[in-house]
């Protein structure tokens, strides 16, 4: 058996200004793909030999150049081309939320799924991971056979998720027969913040969503977050339920609705996940946490949603306390690249350095003048324990005053241990750290005694009923009392 693989990964966030060129593509090809998407030792153990297309992935950020798109899809069109006549099946990771310049309905990764088909016709299996936080619609679902979602945010079963999909696709191979996804979309329109799965109701969508995947009538289903950080028709939460045989699909469609019915029944129970305030009292709750290491997360500038952490709004706040309380504090970090690649890689270790921190584009990235020394240099990587270096950062102690700030000339927001050894700083030496981030992400909330999501403003800020939509179904939750 022979099976094509691929993946595309872009959230789109059209408040983001800058677009994602093909240079901010991490693209691999060959047999890394397999890793990339979790399948390698799988494929061995089920005799699948695996042909690699291209894995494209370009993680948070502004709309996708109609450039950058274009030779995307070219890659994969000829990839599927050329193997139309010798593959059994296909299994891509398409996240769901891009949104490209100037395309007919907007989704790259939908107009992936519609292409794909054209060329191999109604009838070559195809299946489809996707981020719980990618849009689903009924073309998609037509086009594919088999598409199901992480059940976790953050993901922490990403790899089972890719798994169980590609193990369906093999029996689907193995017996070949026409399905496709029940669905149903569903009128809640929420970012991650509020649909966090340790967090009712998803603990108990994803129960009844694992029972009902236990049926033998039922090959996978899953509950889709949806993305709402660009306004389109796709925009918004969806049920998919897959049939195991086709004469199950009106069982398939009950359990839809079934799922459907559960979650509006709790749709108001929907919260921001742990605590969530606003900045002046966020920052004084964490100062006031007796003991142990606390984070804050700056979610109005959250780097794994597509912001490009150049907002000194949190700093700051910081700047202006009277009594830091006996707290030594990290910020990690803010993205300055003109600063880094101009000035500070310039610098040693041990340098004292005086500069004003802050781009400029706007009020909330207004300068900061600061002075302190370098304790540090290093390497930044992306989440998820990425491998590849994607830029550079230095570590400044600033002076009299127990405040720390990373400085980088890429934006990642430091999520893990990982990140924070690459940059060579001592996460162990600081007791209250502000991270880019939105949810406060698995590894830091162990280490965690006390942890707020401060409701800051930027391109991420998180009160949905704030962000204007006009082509998004309506009425919607919570845009609309319905």
């Amino acid at each position: 058996m022979r099976i094509l693989i691929g993946g595309f990964i872009a959230e789109s966030n059209a408040s983001v200004d800058k677009l994602t060129e093909i240079q901010d593509f991490m693209i691999t090809t060959g047999e890394a793909c397999a890793d990339v998407l979790y399948i390698r030792d799988l494929a061995k153990e089920l005799n699948v030999e695996l042909v690699p297309a291209l894995v494209a992935d370009g993680r948070g950020g502004g709309p996708v150049s109609a450039d950058a798109f274009a030779y995307i899809l070219s890659q994969f069109k000829m990839h599927v081309k050329k193997h139309a006549h010798d593959v059994d099946g296909m299994f891509f990771f398409f996240h769901g939320a891009s949104n490209v310049v100037d395309l007919e309905g907007g989704s790259g990764d939908h107009a992936l799924v519609r292409e794909i088909r054209k060329i191999v016709g109604q009838y070559m299996p195809i299946a489809c991971v996707d981020d719980p936080h990618g849009n689903v619609s009924q073309e998609l679902v037509d086009n594919l056979n088999i598409l199901r979602t992480f059940r976790h945010s953050p993901h922490t079963d990403r790899a089972q998720a890719h798994q169980t999909v590609f193990k369906c696709l093999v029996d689907l191979v193995n017996n070949r027969r026409i399905i496709h996804p029940s669905y149903i979309k569903v009128p809640i329109l929420l970012g991650g913040e509020r649909c966090v799965s340790t967090d009712e109701p998803l603990v108990s969508i994803n129960k009844l969503l694992d029972e009902i995947e236990a049926d033998p009538r039922i090959m996978c289903c899953s509950y889709h977050i949806g993305y709402l950080r660009h306004d389109c028709d796709k925009c918004g939460a969806a049920v998919c339920v897959v049939p195991y045989m086709p004469e199950d699909k009106e069982y398939a469609d009950e359990k839809a609705q079934e799922i459907y019915d559960f979650v509006w029944a709790r749709h108001k129970e929907f919260h921001f996940t742990g605590y969530a305030d606003e900045p002046d009292v966020a920052l004084q709750a964490m100062l006031d946490t007796d003991g142990g290491q606390v984070f804050l997360t700056d979610s109005g500038d959250n780097v794994t949603a597509g912001a490009n952490g150049l907002n000194t709004y949190v700093l700051r706040q910081v700047l202006a306390l009277k009594d830091f309380k006996g707290r030594n504090i990290l910020l990690a970090g803010i993205n300055h690249k003109d600063l880094f690649d101009n000035y500070l890689q310039n610098k040693e270790v041990g340098d004292e350095v005086e500069f004003d921190l802050g781009c400029n584009k706007n009020e909330l990235s207004s300068p900061v003048h600061l002075k302190g020394k370098i304790i540090s240099f290093g390497d930044l990587h992306h989440h998820y324990h990425s491998e590849p270096v994607v830029g550079r950062c230095a570590t400044i102690k600033l002076d009299d005053i127990p405040v720390t700030v990373v400085v980088e000339n890429f934006p990642v927001s430091f999520a893990e241990k990982y990140q924070y050894d690459c940059a060579n700083i001592d996460i162990d030496a600081y007791d209250f750290i502000i991270v880019k981030q939105g949810y406060l992400y698995p590894e830091l909330k162990k280490r965690a005694k006390n942890y707020v999501m401060s409701l800051t403003d930027g391109v991420t800020m998180q009160r949905t009923e704030r962000l204007v939509y006009k082509q998004v179904m309506r009425p919607i939750y919570p845009l609309d009392n319905i």
